[in-house]
């Protein structure tokens, strides 16, 4: 079997507009994928480990080339069971929202969890090398405001920073589906989230 991991960072449930998209996308995916288990990650939900001096203090030791060992081995257990439930996925789906032109801070939070030395890339005479390669992922997004045009895009901060992050550790096949503008207006509200999610759908039966 193929694991899909699903990493949801919005709050809102049934009412998440992000989600719908998601919905959709899903059920086209995983009608023609059977072989594929949704692992679902609910970072909302989901207790992350905080990064304390003494999990930062392993980073560095990472950094310098060695390994993990007695209390900063222990230390990083929790992370890096979440850094291996991620690289142990096939392909990547993430739901979430734009917060403040960018992403929640628990996507955020996972993020500089998982983002680690020696695990998801590492430091070379020719510069970084990614870790996780040759895996797709699909960023499913609802945003309030409309950031299509030359100004919106100077202001889309979400797109880039995952691109480049996500880059960072070898997934450079990243796939968007916007839902936009969600907030500007009732009247093409629905027509808007609509639109998104029959893309997510074609992205879906794609794949």
């Amino acid at each position: 079997m193929k694991k899909l991991l699903h990493i949801i960072a919005t709050p809102r449930e049934d009412e998440s507009r992000t989600l719908k998209v998601t919905k959709g996308f899903l059920e086209v995916f995983q009608a023609k994928h059977p072989e594929f288990v949704i692992d679902e990650l609910n970072l909302v939900k989901e207790a992350l480990p905080d990064l304390t001096m003494k999990r930062v203090d392993g980073k560095y030791v990472l950094l310098g080339g060695k390994d993990l060992f007695g209390e900063l081995k222990d230390a990083w257990a929790e992370i890096i069971q979440h850094i291996e439930r991620f690289k142990g996925s096939d392909m990547f789906l993430i739901s979430t929202p734009m917060w403040n032109y960018t992403i929640p801070y628990m996507l955020k939070k996972y993020i500089d969890i998982i983002l680690q030395p020696r695990y998801l890339f590492r430091y070379t005479p020719t510069g970084v090398e990614g870790l996780v390669n040759n895996k797709k992922m699909i960023v499913l997004t609802s945003r309030g405001g409309e950031y299509l045009s030359e100004a919106g895009r100077k202001l889309d901060f979400q797109e880039p920073y995952l691109r480049a992050i996500f880059g960072l550790c070898g997934i450079t096949d990243i796939t968007f589906v916007n839902a936009q503008p969600m907030d500007m207006g009732k009247e093409n509200q629905e027509t808007n989230l609509q639109k998104a999610i029959e893309q997510a759908k074609l992205l879906a039966a794609k794949l």
